[in-house]
């Protein structure tokens, strides 16, 4: 960029303001110690080396530089030297008034630089520097003068000078930038103010200055602007202002400024940025509107700017929205979203997942300390798998969880990755092996505890010129082991990033806090605990899938006895059927609790069913022997009928409720009515449960009772039923 050594004068000049690059470097401005002219020990404080004393042994000189400095009221005059002097910094000192004879001692010098920094300026003759023909950068700042005296001091300026800087400057009044009167004809190419109070700026004011390439006005409180016609302007800067609205560039689809390259808009309270009041600016490279209160980026806000190549849109805040096809550009090669606090997910803080389409000669794309914490593998697919030119990408301190697929799939030729300050916790093996040309990886401070061998092949180690994993909660177990004897003894341990100092163990609490080069683990004692690890996992897996067959066979004793006794009935049933189907040992198995079956059925019921009607009985409390479950599945299976005589009382016997849950089991896969169902004594609302419930609402139940009429209509019942024999069918 042109305007960088006197970028860099700036700077180092005014310690008061810093610029403050973005944690991954993500601001393309280079900024150098020193310039091209050495002029860093110049304007800081000189080493010792190579500096004489000179100028009335009050200044410091080296070749063809003299410093002045420090001597407040004691220096209030421009000092004599011996040697020839062409720059000279003459800073906080005291010369309160500056005429045609104060740089006497320095007219028969060709001197170009002249810094005038705290040295209490207040009056300033028209024709103070008329004597320095040569002077072609001038620098004054923190003085008090009127703007009267200021533009009378201006005026007598040699017109040959190129760079002009003023800055904090305290007049008494806003300062309407009356140069094109004072300074006509004038060859300046670099005009820089800053910190002094100018609320409109009018490009008319400097309508004679038909060199200014150059026009940077910082922190001066404008609100305004009134744009006319310059064909030479390349670089115009107005960060830190209080323009509240985009200033108008074109008029009638033509640019103020045919010519110009850089704009910037920084640090002001912008709302909006609308592309018909710049896109006539057809030779537009670098665009910055960093720091503002940008609410949306439209569709094709930069398509029709041909040559811009980079746009910074940086700490705008949580409220900014990207509209489809926003970065719609054949030109755009740089862009700059860092610090926007933007959600990068569907359908929360509208980002639109074709943001990104039509701009796919991106190389720099710079997204960190946005939110990524919800954005799925899909989401990032979706915006990002068009720019498969991209060489240098960040997402750090997004909150990303994984490591996105789209990286490696799409993203060939990345340069440089930067994810530190995430939630990642692991690199999946082989995730880089396709990026063959990735030299720098940033993946510190995230929650990454093991690297395996897989991790990083050798090839890609031998190409990478650095990764960064430092900061991560190391696990220094043995699974860390291969790891951490690779940067014991590797010469290829050189390309990670911070190394030893800030690898660091997690865990566990023996090394916790210990640099990785600490930890003493031996490949011996890990196969020792391995072996031992193994033999207790595999006893306790055996132990816990004994336990589990136990409690499974436990719990599903009576599914499994219920299946085995369905195998076994499909044999006899078949068997039944070829004997015509009536091999059965018993015509009734007869159900009923033990309190019911010494009350009536014994005395009453089982004698008539018996001798009277002629009926093969099973009666469990008579007949049964063994263990009963066997007992009951296997006497009810070979009983052509059940007679249920439930009450209350069965319905709490545990081996009543199982018969005749599996006599109801019975009706429902044979297929045939073979349950006669007794309600002995009615039943309470508590004791009709599932089973019973089901029982009686497959067909209409007897009930019991003691009058003669109730009796003969039970006898009736349970003859009917009895000799309806229901002979299975095929």
């Amino acid at each position: 960029m042109a305007t960088f050594k006197w970028m860099f004068l700036l700077l180092v000049v005014c310690p008061v303001h810093t610029i403050t690059l973005n944690h991954d470097k993500e601001m393309d401005i280079n900024l150098k110690e020193t310039s091209e002219d050495g002029l860093g020990d110049f304007i800081l404080s000189p080493k010792k080396q190579n500096w004489t004393r000179c100028g009335d042994n009050m200044c410091q000189c080296k070749g063809y530089q003299a410093r002045c400095v420090n001597h407040g009221h004691q220096l209030n005059y421009i000092p004599r030297f011996e040697q020839n002097i062409t720059k000279l910094n003459f800073t906080s000192n005291y010369l309160p008034y500056i005429d045609n004879e104060t740089f006497t001692n320095v007219t028969e010098f060709q001197l170009i630089f002249l810094v005038l920094r705290n040295s209490s300026i207040h009056n300033c003759t028209r024709n103070a520097f008329n004597g320095l023909k040569s002077l072609r950068s001038l620098f004054i700042r923190n003085n008090t003068i009127s703007s009267m005296e200021l533009m009378d001091c201006l005026s007598g300026i040699t017109k040959d000078l190129k760079d002009l800087d003023l800055e904090f400057i305290d007049l008494e009044k806003s300062w309407d930038l009356d140069l094109d009167r004072i300074m006509t004809h004038s060859k300046i190419t670099n005009l820089h103010l800053r910190n002094i109070k100018i609320t409109h700026y009018n490009q008319s004011k400097l309508s004679t200055l038909k060199h200014l390439k150059v026009i940077q006005i910082f922190k001066s409180s404008m609100n305004t602007a009134t744009f006319d016609n310059s064909s030479t302007l390349k670089t115009l800067e107005f960060p830190h202002n209080q323009f509240f609205e985009f200033p108008t560039f074109c008029v009638n689809g033509y640019a103020y400024f045919p010519h110009l390259t850089y704009l910037d808009l920084g640090h002001n309270n912008i709302k909006s940025i609308k592309p018909e009041l710049f896109t006539c600016m057809k030779f537009l490279t670098q665009f910055y509107i960093d720091n503002n209160h940008i609410h949306l980026i439209e569709s094709n806000t930069f398509s029709n700017l041909p040559k811009l190549y980079l746009v910074s849109i940086s700490y705008n805040g949580p409220d900014m929205a990207l509209q489809e096809f926003a970065f719609n550009s054949s030109s755009l090669k740089k862009l700059y979203l860092y610090d926007n606090d933007m959600y990068f997910v569907n359908k929360l803080k509208y980002v639109s997942k074709d943001a990104f389409k039509n701009c796919t000669h991106l190389e720099a794309l710079m997204l960190s300390s946005n939110h990524f914490e919800f954005t799925t593998h899909q989401m990032f697919e979706e915006m990002f798998s068009t720019l498969a030119n991209l060489k240098n990408l960040s997402l750090a301190h997004g909150g990303v969880q994984l490591l996105p697929r789209f990286i490696p799939k799409y993203l060939d030729k990345l340069v440089e990755l930067l994810l530190g300050h995430n939630n990642i916790i692991y690199i999946p093996e082989g995730y880089f092996n396709n990026l063959n040309s990735l030299q720098k990886i940033e993946i510190y401070s995230n929650k990454i505890t093991t690297v395996k061998p897989n991790t990083f092949s050798l090839q890609f180690l031998k190409q990478v010129k650095g990764i960064d994993l430092s900061n991560n909660p190391f696990s220094c177990s043995c699974e860390l082991l291969w790891f951490i004897n690779f940067l014991k003894t590797s010469p290829i341990r050189k390309r990670f990033i911070r190394f030893p100092k800030e690898y660091i163990c997690g865990s566990p609490t023996v090394y916790s806090g210990k640099q990785l080069l600490q930890v003493r683990l031996s490949e011996r004692t890990c196969a020792i605990t391995y072996q031992a690890r193994l033999i207790i996992i595999s006893v306790s897996a055996g132990i816990l899938l004994l336990l589990f067959t136990i409690s499974v066979v436990y719990r599903y004793r009576w599914y499994l006895r219920y299946i085995l006794y369905m195998a076994r009935f499909q044999h006899v049933r078949y068997q039944r059927l070829l004997n015509g189907g009536g091999n059965y040992n018993y015509d009734v198995y007869l159900s009923s609790c033990d309190a019911d079956f010494d009350d009536v059925i014994y005395d009453v019921l089982v004698p008539r069913l018996q001798e009277d009607m002629g009926l093969r009985l099973y009666i469990p409390q008579r007949d049964g022997q063994g263990n009963k479950i066997d007992q009951i599945i296997s006497n009810m299976d070979a009983s052509r009928k059940v007679i249920l005589f439930i009450s209350d009382k069965y319905v709490e016997d545990g081996y009543c409720e199982f018969e005749a849950s599996f006599a109801y089991d019975k009706y429902i896969n044979e297929k045939r009515d073979l349950m006669i169902v007794v309600v002995f004594k009615e039943l309470g609302a508590l004791n009709v449960t599932k089973t019973i419930h089901k029982i009686l609402a497959v067909d209409n139940y007897i009930k019991w009772g003691w009058d003669e009429e109730s009796v003969e209509l039970f006898w009736l019942k349970i003859t009917t039923a009895i000799n309806n024999m229901d002979d299975l069918m095929p």
